[in-house]
């Protein structure tokens, strides 16, 4: 236990409860509008048709089922292209019937709008009150955020969970009881059933604890530990059921084969793709399928990624495990080229490579929309330098920033063994708007300091939170 287990935990102020309520509530409005005006009749295309039918799948009772499968072929088969918990978010509200697109985009605003009022308390937890208001006000209009929300994608619920990550890595530096292990863990693993990824926060965030705080070795080993083990045990049921389901061992998800057989070919490792991604990486060499199984997946309104399946309806795992050999053996036939393309992907998912291209692409690929991708884009520019100031800041204040650095490295790690998408930045784009109220709370005080012949303030009741 740190010495700042056993200082008092102030109460909440009332101003700072209903100024984070008035921007929720604000971030919702705006999302909804979001949605409302501009995602109403957008077409479901990828993964946005998957959680929307997988959902509606769970809520009559059909198990975690491949939608594409099933809308195309009719065939009713167990899948873990995704992992399970955004299609289980929305399946609550497809079982009280809101089953259609739009019902499960305004249920993302929902995330968005909690994920908003996450940063803010994260915020307040570093650096106090006034910094988390103004985190949550960034992140309310911060659009590489609320775009997510409308395009029906696991990142809004994503962005909540890593909100509660920083959360409660700074709720276990402040008190290092097993309970906040256990809480960092628990929320680590509901991360990683909504994004695979995000197991590389475990390693990531718990290994600073090992070696900080003056508590026995071994005492810091458990902590460690006990958080591992609490991630382990909420993805365990996934797990166990994915390897008691599939031929092939399956441990999250089954798209990882795809995404690394789709960023890994001529087309990716050199000229306008470089460190992208390229539909020909997985169709080359595919025969093509039939004239009359072609009009009937016309015919069903599904999304293109269909066809390939139709070409390949055997149990999942298997198709996965031979596009990730196949990944795996044309980088090991290219690993001279491996490095440049990694850092082409890294440079991508930062926003320091091929910048244009890149929002080009988000628009026509991603379908963020031309407008709110370039917004983005600026305002991501803006908080990469208040982000690199308030890390400074913190710390010449002895804060710790290992929980920053390990989101900064979970996604520069991703990105250099996958595919460089803009939406793979998510979790760094919360830790962003954390760090950015952080920052303008600091310039705040540098600049308009308060006055000296001013009364302090009342003193907040003390409540001893137990360790």
């Amino acid at each position: 236990m740190t010495a700042t287990a056993d200082r008092p935990r102030l109460r909440t102020p009332r101003g700072f409860t209903l100024g984070i309520v008035v921007i929720g509530v604000l971030a919702l409005t705006g999302r909804v509008a979001w949605v409302l005006l501009a995602r109403r009749n957008f077409a479901l295309q990828g993964d946005d048709f998957f959680y929307h039918w997988q959902a509606n799948a769970l809520a009559d009772g059909m198990g975690f089922i491949n939608p594409l499968s099933w809308k195309a072929l009719g065939h009713i088969d167990p899948s873990a292209a995704h992992p399970p918990l955004y299609s289980l978010y929305l399946s609550v509200f497809s079982l009280l019937g809101g089953t259609g697109a739009t019902v499960h985009r305004l249920a993302s605003c929902l995330l968005g709008a909690g994920a908003v009022v996450m940063v803010g308390y994260a915020a307040r937890r570093i650096a106090g009150e006034r910094a988390g208001l103004l985190a949550a006000g960034v992140a309310a209009v911060y659009p590489m955020l609320w775009i997510n929300d409308g395009m029906l994608i696991s990142e809004s619920l994503y962005a909540l969970l890593i909100a509660t990550v920083i959360l409660a890595a700074y709720r276990m530096w402040d008190a290092r009881t097993w309970g906040n292990a256990a809480l960092l863990g628990a929320v680590i693993g509901l991360a990683c059933l909504t994004r695979p990824e995000a197991v590389a926060l475990v390693p990531f965030l718990g290994l600073p604890f090992l070696f900080a705080g003056d508590a026995p070795w071994r005492r810091r080993l458990l902590d460690v530990l006990v958080i591992g083990l609490a991630c382990l045990v909420v993805i365990l049921p996934w797990w166990v059921r994915n390897l008691t389901t599939f031929e092939k061992p399956v441990f999250l998800a089954t798209g990882n084969g795809s995404v690394l057989q789709s960023a890994n070919c001529d087309q990716t490792y050199s000229g306008e793709f470089l460190g992208y991604w390229n539909i020909h990486c997985i169709t080359d060499g595919r025969p093509p399928i039939g004239a009359e199984q072609q009009r009937l997946l016309e015919s069903k309104d599904v999304p293109p990624i269909a066809y390939l399946l139709a070409q390949d309806p055997r149990d999942e795992s298997i198709p996965d495990v031979t596009a990730r050999d196949k990944a795996l053996h044309y980088i090991r036939h290219h690993l001279g080229r491996a490095p440049v393309v990694a850092l082409a992907r890294v440079g991508r998912v930062w926003g320091v490579y091929r910048i244009e291209q890149q929002v080009s692409f988000d628009e026509f690929f991603e379908r963020r929309g031309h407008w709110p991708s370039w917004t983005g884009t600026w305002m991501y520019a803006a908080l990469l330098p208040l982000g690199a100031y308030a890390l400074v800041l913190m710390r010449k204040r002895r804060t710790p920033i290992s929980p920053m650095l390990a989101i900064v490295a979970m996604v520069t790690f991703t990105a250099a063994v996958s595919i460089g998408i803009t939406r793979y930045r998510v979790s760094a784009d919360v830790m962003l708007t954390v760090l950015g109220g952080v920052g303008i709370d600091a310039l705040w005080r540098r600049f308009w300091p308060p006055r000296r012949d001013a009364p302090p303030p009342a003193p907040a009741e003390p409540e001893l939170v137990a360790s």
